[in-house]
């Protein structure tokens, strides 16, 4: 139970994740390790994405992503695992030391390259050669060999006009711009890369993409709750890379929970079945701990629909984990595949099969308290 909370966060007190261990010794042994990228002390490519660390914060390791094939390495939806992992171990992490509360000079190049929108060939130089050590974690994508930067140059970056304007807002109003504008892959980018808001800081990626989620979902949870009731119940449902989704709509005043169950996979080596939850009724006020960014994703992915449909409803989106999810890929597996659902024809939920004899009602009832 404790493993399926933590998923690598640290909880057990030890400096690193026994089972993530065990996941980074197998694919090191992995034939996807012919799909390097072939660097020395120097490489050119196309900067990507940019990446925050959060160990030893508020003293981390910042850096863009940068690689060499033509592939849109922040949009994965769709691909296989090992399609997955191949897009994301020829991600190149040219890193630096940083604190998030300071800039320097190479800081602020990093972030001018982190705020373009589009693919900035850019070329990089180490101090010693790059090295591999795939880190899966649950939050996020696997990233390919790091290094320490010594050099960077880089084109012109080609950054929205709308990204100046809303620099100077509050954090909440320019996640929210740049999401509608763009999305949230985007705005978690930026606000990551210490862009956004008045207090301008980095802040590690893993807890960027959670906070953007919630913010967003602040944002539609309030216009939802002034549409009307949901009219009939409603299930969706989908299923990718052996995470397998059911997502109910009752009719309702807002009410959501995130209820995972995983079976034999990489978080839960018995062969017994492990059943975690969070729920709000008004809206949290703590953490999710027990789904963690999880929660936040599929939410988001809830009240994009529920806005979409203007109505508001109780919904209980079920996960099951099963073991063909054999490693982490990040929190967006979850909210593409809750996305994918619901761009689905629904099952009106009186014609679908119910458990044991709980009426559609009654379900979600006894899940949201």
């Amino acid at each position: 139970m404790r493993c399926v909370i933590c998923k690598g966060r640290g909880y057990c007190g030890r400096p690193f994740c026994p089972i993530l261990q065990k996941i980074n010794k197998k694919f090191k042994c992995n034939d996807l390790l012919e799909n390097l990228p072939k660097v020395d002390m120097d490489f050119f490519g196309k900067n990507m994405s940019f990446f925050v660390g959060r160990w030893g914060y508020p003293n981390v390791k910042i850096s863009p992503l940068i690689t060499d094939i033509p592939k849109d390495v922040e949009h994965l939806f769709g691909y296989n695992l090992a399609e997955i992992i191949k897009i994301r171990i020829n991600l190149l992490s040219p890193s630096i030391a940083a604190n998030v509360n300071k800039k320097t000079t190479v800081i602020e190049k990093l972030q001018e390259l982190a705020m373009s929108k589009e693919r900035v060939d850019t070329e990089v130089e180490f101090y010693k050669k790059p090295k591999l050590s795939l880190n899966f974690v649950d939050n996020l994508p696997p990233i390919g060999p790091y290094g320490e930067l010594k050099r960077i140059t880089y084109d012109n970056p080609k950054i929205p006009k709308i990204v100046d304007k809303v620099a100077d807002d509050y954090s909440f109003e320019g996640v929210l711009k740049i999401y509608e504008k763009f999305d949230e892959i985007y705005a978690s980018r930026l606000f990551s890369a210490g862009v956004l808001g008045r207090k301008k800081k980095l802040v590690p990626t893993r807890w960027a993409i959670t906070s953007v989620d919630d913010m967003i979902g602040k944002y539609l949870i309030k216009k939802v709750r002034e549409y009307r009731i949901l009219e009939e119940p409603l299930m969706f449902e989908t299923s990718y890379l052996g995470n397998e989704f059911r997502i109910y709509f009752l009719p309702s005043t807002w009410a959501f929970e995130l209820i995972e169950t995983y079976n034999r996979c990489v978080w839960n080596p018995t062969n017994k079945p492990i059943t975690v939850s969070d729920y709000e009724i008004k809206g949290r006020k703590t953490y999710a701990k027990n789904t963690g960014g999880a929660y936040y994703a599929s939410r988001l992915a809830v009240l994009e629909k529920l806005d979409d449909m203007k109505r508001q409803a109780k919904v209980i989106v079920k996960r099951v984990v099963n073991e063909e999810y054999s490693v982490p890929l990040g929190v967006w597996v979850i909210r593409e595949a809750v996305r994918d659902a619901l761009r689905k024809r629904p099952k009106k939920l009186d014609n679908v099969e119910k458990v044991g004899t709980i009426s559609s009602q009654k379900l979600l009832d006894d899940f949201i308290k």
